[in-house]
């Protein structure tokens, strides 16, 4: 595959790495659901890598067959001009070419490959890392002229799979979050970041979401810094509250009063500049509760897709 336009910002992500111990980001697929569910449509392992695409995507020459899911925000695509479904299994000759524009709603995009993309492996992962500058390709994004490959498979049919609109991860530009409470949530805090909706500022990265409005926050310069987690909700002394996203560092000394709940950080992966946000505060309860129904649902549809793969 030859890179003929990058996009925005276009990188090789999987399901991220599990060394936050030795200060190494997690990193990974910042809508990690979209992720599984390409892979799925093309019959990878849920983890295998593939190219993120945010905002803008690339154009994409292909010189070999293959068969590719793109799943994520609605983004505009074609393949040689004609229009490309998105979440389907849709076979790509050699010769062609995908051009994936932008999107309205949302932030992101996966384009999975059946076989995976290779690339940069490290910490167990070929996920690119920008900040520091490895895995995935060189760790960095992608850039006109660059090649990828994947791990050649025999061909398959594609599958007339239909995944439910319901699997997919929410797009904006509304966003009720779940959080839980922190020992640090004071009544004072709480009240204060769950009883109104912020606004996505142009801040926002693969590392964190700052938003606008800014809060009464607290200040302790003999506060020490503490492991951090994506989905944590930082208060720097300027007030303006930070949604960590995968790439964020794994220490900080700003206070954590609430950490977003695991079945939605997927959607923190979909914020996009100008999205309004509440943060609901959820029992630990529901929120386990939410996050095994998403999974129950995901994982049907993966042993469908893997059915049919089997029996085809």
């Amino acid at each position: 595959m030859e890179v003929r336009r990058p996009g925005l910002q276009t990188t090789v992500q999987d399901a991220g790495r599990r060394v936050r111990a030795l200060g190494v980001p997690g990193g990974g697929a910042a809508d990690p659901l979209a992720l599984r569910l390409a892979n799925a449509l093309v019959s990878n392992p849920p983890g295998a890598a593939a190219l993120e695409v945010t905002l803008a995507g690339p154009a994409l020459h292909f010189h070999a067959d293959a068969l590719v899911a793109l799943c994520g925000a609605s983004f505009a695509a074609t393949l040689d001009e004609a229009p490309f479904p998105l979440w389907r299994a849709v076979p790509v000759r050699a010769g062609q070419t995908l051009e994936i524009g932008g999107t309205a709603r949302g932030a992101r995009a996966i384009l999975a490959v059946r076989g995976g993309l290779e690339g940069q492996e490290a910490f167990g992962s070929r996920s690119t890392d920008l900040r520091t500058g490895f895995g995935g390709l060189e760790g960095r994004a992608l850039r006109a002229g660059d090649r990828l490959t994947w791990a050649s498979l025999p061909p398959v049919t594609a599958p007339r799979a239909f995944l439910s609109p319901e699997l997919r991860t929410p797009t904006g530009p509304h966003h009720v979050l779940r959080v839980l409470l922190t020992p640090e949530a004071t009544p004072d805090l709480l009240a204060t970041l769950t009883g109104r909706s912020f606004t996505v500022s142009g801040q926002t990265d693969r590392m964190g979401a700052r938003l606008s409005e800014v809060v009464p926050a607290p200040h302790d310069p003999n506060r020490v810094s503490l492991p951090n987690v994506p989905g944590a909700v930082q208060l720097p002394p300027d007030g303006r509250p930070i949604l960590l996203l995968p790439d964020a560092g794994t220490h900080g000394g700003y206070a954590t009063p609430l950490v977003v709940a695991s079945v939605d950080l997927p959607r923190l992966g979909q914020l996009r500049p100008g999205d309004r946000v509440w943060l609901r505060g959820v029992s630990l309860e529901e929120a386990r509760g939410a996050l095994r129904q998403q999974e129950q649902e995901v994982r049907e549809a993966e042993l469908a897709l893997r059915w049919w793969y089997k029996e085809a």
